[in-house]
């Protein structure tokens, strides 16, 4: 591994680890204790107890998701250790505890007072998690009876969670043959498969493709059973807790309300021929009429400008030249987190595949994962990973409670960070225009991603989910699914045959147990970027005191509301993401204008 992660635990399963195991099963069992309700005369002796409670409980759950960060950690970088993931099947244990604490307070404030609740909301003990009760008090309306909590949680560890962690093992262990161009056959791992579809040979993208999805037919019975089963629990807790949608528990999680959501998926509906005039662009570029699934994140120009691989030491270089230039206060956050080694980054057999920044909520450190193989995308992929370990930073002093926030708006620090190191590197007067045209060629490809690919993944989710509430989905009808979809979202640009029937099955975003529609979150947040990121262009760097004071905000708001209170809009017009999307034609044409000078 690249990384150290001693400030952690010294060293894995030692006596710091084990004690500090022990003393977290002690503390959970400790508060799996029922609470009293609230009588006419003993508000204030209630609300002790349960401000008590709810301390002690803020304890649990820091330490806990700590223990948590460096486990995920662990089986990231080495996936083949049968140690790491036994350990993390344990944590499941863990986690379904808490959750029957939770079930403590969540049932009892059902029933709570309209006196007991303002009583603690306003107690000085409980600063900062207002927004925090007021998200328990909500949830705590859609509950089924307190055994029947009791036993969702425990069916969990060895049903729900399950499947993902099989998905995560099944997927981290996975190898395909790929037969290259000349002939030459090699044993990969699905991790570095990624990369490879963004490589700028149309021959090793689609050997690469081939191979992999070879590979994933011959698993597609189980990651259908998993994609499945993780549908139908949610769909019988659903129904069970009173909730009529399965978008219901998606919009909570999210923050957001259904009119935000609808005008998102509006504005991208009308906006479809945006990302098209890429495609077509790219098509254009490769000498042909129509592009494939496989072509969707490749350069968009060919030849030797693609070609050479960026050492880990450049791209690190890129970054932090970027990011000192636009934002330094970032820029000496990045610096440091190379320096202190927080980054796990070299490519080699047993990674799990993507890319993930994860923060310890205990120590505020933040570390990131990754599988670097050269390209310009895993560059980005280096700056998104920067921008979401400092949110992690900006919020390290917050007390668990008012710490988590909504992937809406993680993925605008990941994305915004994006945006600065494409600023940096086409905004230096000196730098070569190789280097440019590769940050402009991602940012183009990726306005691919957020504005088609990313809305296939949400409506094949809508369509499954809709189509499981009468029964498992077979394969063969995912496939079919899969492909319609496609073709719907890239209309004409998409060459006959040129589907990816797979992709329900490759990607791990379907299969992550901690919540479903994991993928509309990244086109929210990088459409949102795109609204912050020119009012720090209209404004300057005096905007970015706003934009910090918007990151510390996530933890404690809603997104519509904190969104409206910071850019002045409301999110729930579809006009307001249309703005963001037009925005994308910029980048494109400079990106145009670019190639055409270098070929006159």
């Amino acid at each position: 591994m690249d990384w150290d992660l001693s400030s952690f635990f010294p060293v894995f399963d030692g006596p710091e680890y084990q004690r500090f195991q022990e003393d977290l099963k002690t503390e959970l069992a400790a508060l799996v204790q029922p609470l009293p309700d609230a009588g006419d005369d003993d508000v204030d002796q209630t609300a002790d107890r349960w401000i008590d409670w709810l301390m002690r409980y803020e304890k649990v759950l820091t330490r806990l998701s700590h223990i948590a960060s460096y486990l995920s950690c662990l089986t990231a970088a080495d996936s083949a250790s049968e140690v790491y993931a036994a350990q993390k099947g344990a944590l499941s244990l863990d986690w379904a505890s808490l959750e029957k604490a939770r079930n403590v307070i969540l049932e009892t404030l059902g029933r709570a007072s309209d006196d007991l609740v303002a009583r603690l909301k306003g107690d000085p003990r409980l600063d900062d998690a207002t927004y925090a009760l007021d998200r328990l008090h909500q949830k705590s309306r859609h509950r089924m009876s307190p055994a029947e909590e009791a036993l969702a949680a425990d069916l969990g560890v060895d049903g729900f969670d399950a499947w993902g962690r099989l998905y995560d093992t099944l997927s981290g262990n996975l190898e395909f043959d790929m037969v290259s161009p000349d002939g030459s056959t090699r044993t990969l791992s699905m991790s570095q498969r990624r990369s490879l579809l963004g490589h700028p040979d149309r021959e090793i993208r689609k050997a690469a493709f081939d191979g992999g999805n070879r590979t994933w037919e011959s698993a597609a019975r189980v990651t259908a059973a998993a994609l499945n089963s993780l549908a139908g629990t949610r769909n019988t807790l659903l129904r069970k807790r009173g909730q009529k949608h399965f978008l219901e528990p998606v919009l909570f999680d999210a923050r957001i309300g259904r009119p935000c959501l609808d005008a998102l998926f509006d504005a991208l509906g009308q906006s479809q021929e945006v990302g098209r005039e890429v495609l077509r662009y790219k098509a254009a570029q490769m000498g042909r009429s129509r592009v494939a699934w496989f072509d969707l994140e490749a350069p968009t120009q060919t030849g030797a400008d693609g070609e050479t691989p960026i050492e880990w030491s450049e791209a690190c270089q890129w970054v932090q030249e970027a990011f000192d230039r636009s934002f330094p206060e970032l820029g000496l956050f990045f610096r440091n987190a190379v320096a202190k080694r927080w980054i796990d980054w070299s490519p080699r057999r047993g990674k799990q595949q993507g890319g993930f920044c994860t923060t310890s909520s205990l120590t505020g450190e933040s570390r990131i994962f990754m599988t670097y193989n050269g390209t310009v995308n895993d560059v980005m992929t280096l700056a998104h990973e920067a921008g979401h370990a400092y949110h992690g930073h900006l919020l390290g002093d917050r007390r668990g409670l008012a710490r988590s926030y909504p992937m809406t708006l993680a993925e605008t620090a990941s994305t915004f960070a994006e945006q600065l190191l494409t600023e940096g590197i086409v905004g230096d007067p000196d730098r070569p225009s190789v280097h440019k045209k590769r940050l402009l060629d991602s940012q183009v490809r990726h306005a691919v991603i957020f504005l088609l690919d990313i809305p296939i993944r949400y409506h094949f989710e809508r369509r499954f989910n809709d189509e499981r509430q009468d029964g498992e989905v077979s394969v063969s009808r995912l496939k079919a699914m899969m492909s319609e979809i496609q073709r719907e979202w890239l209309g004409d640009t998409l060459e006959p045959g040129g589907e990816d029937p797979f992709f329900w099955a490759s990607k791990l975003h379907f299969y992550i147990t901690e919540r479903s529609f994991y993928n509309f979150p990244y086109t929210f947040g990088f459409l949102l970027s795109r609204k912050l990121f020119a009012r720090y262009q209209a404004e300057g760097s005096s905007f970015l005191q706003h934009y910090k004071a918007f990151l510390r905000g996530t933890s404690t708001r809603d997104a519509d509301s904190l969104i409206l209170d910071v850019l002045h809009e409301d999110p729930g017009d579809p006009a307001f993401w249309m703005s963001a999307i037009d925005s994308l034609r910029e980048p494109f044409e400079a990106y145009r204008k670019l190639i055409a000078d270098s070929t006159t």
